[in-house]
């Protein structure tokens, strides 16, 4: 008798188990040796130790893994114990409506730390810093120094709040020579150490196109500076000049789109 009732209580809930529509919840830890097929998954907290495929949507306050797929992640953030984010594959948006913006202290791109800009500067707007501060324009775009702009034959700054998580360093700017420049040499030092160097001699030219400044053409505009040390210091000394030996009205240089980066 006693077997014929728990066999119907078995029954009965095999019965309600078939028949219930809506939310199983479990209280304590449930193993599947299996498949398990579910169209949703909402969990406070959900641990894998495998790998976990997710066609449609999944939704948790904490998720951990060692292997993830996911048709579509979205997520109001993305961080890594370590501080490093690796990510495997391009990154697209099919909706061309779509503006994001990365900021990353460090980007890494096929195994290859890539360089971080820490410094732009086109004196564009307010010019601050540097051991003169004056500006002068060409054509109606701006540069440091320039024409009759007494500075001593040179301009410098200290550049602070690089950090100390990068191995080298790398300054990137383009410098204009203006005027009777007669075989001088301009230059680029870092602390100490002239690490970039150019002449200009306008003697031997017979025409040319006055661009900026005096009476005088002006044929080495430009010219890019693109130099790499290592470093590791959260500062760096920086100083561009020319060893000139007339007036800046007759002679006289410009600095333009001063470019630090580090990695």
């Amino acid at each position: 008798m006693i077997k014929f009732l728990v066999l119907g209580l078995a029954l009965v809930a095999f019965a309600s188990a078939q028949s219930a529509q809506g939310n199983v919840s479990v209280l304590g830890d449930i193993t599947v040796t299996g498949a398990l097929r579910t169209s949703k998954i909402r969990s406070n907290s959900l641990t894998v130790d495998g790998s976990i495929n997710v066609v449609n949507t999944i939704t948790a306050e904490t998720l951990s893994a060692e292997s993830a797929e996911s048709t579509v992640l979205e997520t109001p953030g993305v961080s890594s114990p370590t501080g490093v984010i690796h990510i495997q594959g391009p990154m697209a948006s099919s909706d061309a409506s779509v503006n994001a913006t990365l900021h990353a202290s460090s980007f890494i791109q096929r195994e290859v730390k890539q360089w971080a800009l820490a410094v732009h500067e086109d004196f564009e707007e307010k010019v601050n810093g540097w051991s003169s501060n004056a500006v002068s324009a060409c054509e109606g775009n701006k540069h440091l120094a320039g024409h009759c702009q007494e500075n001593g034959g040179e301009v410098s700054k200290t550049f602070s709040g690089l950090g100390k998580e990068h191995t080298h360093l790398r300054i990137q700017a383009n410098f204009h020579f203006f005027d009777s420049w007669e075989g001088e040499s301009a230059y680029l030092k870092i602390g100490d150490k002239v690490v970039w160097t150019d002449m200009h001699d306008t003697r031997s030219l017979l025409d040319g196109v006055d661009v900026c400044g005096g009476e005088h053409p002006d044929t080495k505009m430009a010219v890019p500076i693109d130099v790499t040390i290592r470093h590791t210091d959260d500062s760096v000394d920086v100083a561009f000049g020319g060893l000139l030996d007339e007036h800046p009205c007759n002679e006289s240089f410009g600095v333009d789109d001063v470019m630090i980066s580090v990695r």
